[in-house]
């Protein structure tokens, strides 16, 4: 720094103190308010998991948020766990997804809507960064205190036709202040897809490693794990095996428990054996993305891979499988739904104990 700067440099610490102090001195404090405050009043908890398709064409992207967005407003979501949001800063890739964020920018549609701001947390998964990259991400209407994540074991996964790869994959956690009802940890995660058992097992096991040490250091007062699980029961006992062992740590199936105490279905009726049906989570949408549409690959078959847990005493109100119309191989399923994505999500209602 030359001499002249030296010299006045107290000069200038003082004119940049006074300006502080005047703003401070005149600036009107703002009043706080609290996020999700329904939350305090009607002791419910709403909570959408949805695998967004990374590779969606951009001619179908803008709407998908709409149809995002007007679901979350119409049915009071305070939290969206969300799976292969996409980012890119290449033109080219941009221009044919539609979107470099699809996260921060469904937030964007969806903050245009809603009477409450929805935050945004990040965990980013695999990809080349900079150029086309997989995230999953949590939006919350309830303030997000604290946020983080770890990766799993690295499994093999059939990424086309005889061509293993590896993939990374991860588990985020966000701790969100839920006002008269304390914390709630949410965990999201998307596991290894076209992966043997024992892959989904080790991953699994990884996750509820990184559960059981959150939740050892600072129990949230409600826990909720959900996401892209891969995990289909209807496989066989290998991949049952897996799902046990999750149910096994406390985390009750969502979904599940609701339709067989409101309903009486058996758990083995959930979208078995590839039969489309109001249960499926995968393959029961028109939707495909780029890759698929230039190979002509087939839709998927249908089976319920999308899952909402929850650990503790708080009780399932209601709980469905939405954004699943059906497509031309498996006809209609549920029609006055929309197709947002090639899976469908997993939506419900939380009864909050204090």
């Amino acid at each position: 720094m030359s001499r002249f700067g030296k010299m006045y440099r107290p000069i200038l610490i003082g004119i940049a103190l006074l300006i502080l102090w005047s703003g401070c001195a005149f600036k009107r404090p703002q009043q706080q308010t609290v996020s999700c405050p329904d939350i305090a009043t009607a002791g419910r908890l709403n909570v959408l998991t949805l695998n967004l398709l990374y590779d969606m064409a951009a001619s179908a992207r803008q709407q998908t948020w709409s149809d995002i967005a007007q679901f979350a407003v119409a049915h009071n979501v305070h939290v969206l766990l969300l799976q292969e949001a996409v980012l890119s800063d290449v033109d080219r890739i941009q221009k044919l997804l539609g979107t470099s964020d699809s996260a921060r920018d469904l937030q964007r549609v969806l903050n245009e809507r809603s009477s409450e701001p929805y935050e945004l947390r990040v965990a980013w998964e695999t990809g080349v960064p900079l150029v086309l990259t997989t995230a999953n991400a949590i939006l919350s209407r309830c303030d997000v205190t604290r946020h983080f994540q770890a990766f799993l074991p690295i499994e093999s996964e059939e990424a086309f036709e005889g061509v293993d790869l590896k993939i990374t994959r991860n588990v985020q956690v966000a701790q969100l202040s839920l006002p008269g009802y304390g914390t709630l940890h949410v965990y999201n995660t998307h596991l290894c897809a076209a992966c043997s058992a024992e892959s989904l097992n080790r991953q699994v096991e990884a996750v509820l490693a990184f559960v059981e040490q959150v939740e050892g250091k600072s129990a949230g007062n409600h826990v909720i794990l959900g996401g892209d699980l891969n995990l289909d029961r209807a496989k066989g006992e290998s991949e049952q095996a897996v799902y046990e062992a999750i149910t096994r740590a406390g985390f009750r199936d969502v979904y599940a428990e609701y339709r067989t105490t409101t309903f009486g279905d058996a758990r083995d009726a959930f979208c078995w054996n590839g039969r489309p049906d109001i249960h499926c989570t995968d393959g029961v949408s028109p939707t495909q993305g780029l890759i698929d549409q230039k190979t002509g690959a087939a839709f998927s078959r249908p089976t319920r891979i999308d899952y909402l847990f929850l650990r503790g005493f708080d009780t399932v109100r209601l709980s469905r499988v939405v954004f699943n119309p059906g497509n031309t191989k498996t006809g209609p399923v549920n029609p006055s739904e929309s197709a947002v994505s090639d899976h469908s999500g997993v939506f419900a209602e939380i009864m909050l104990q204090k």
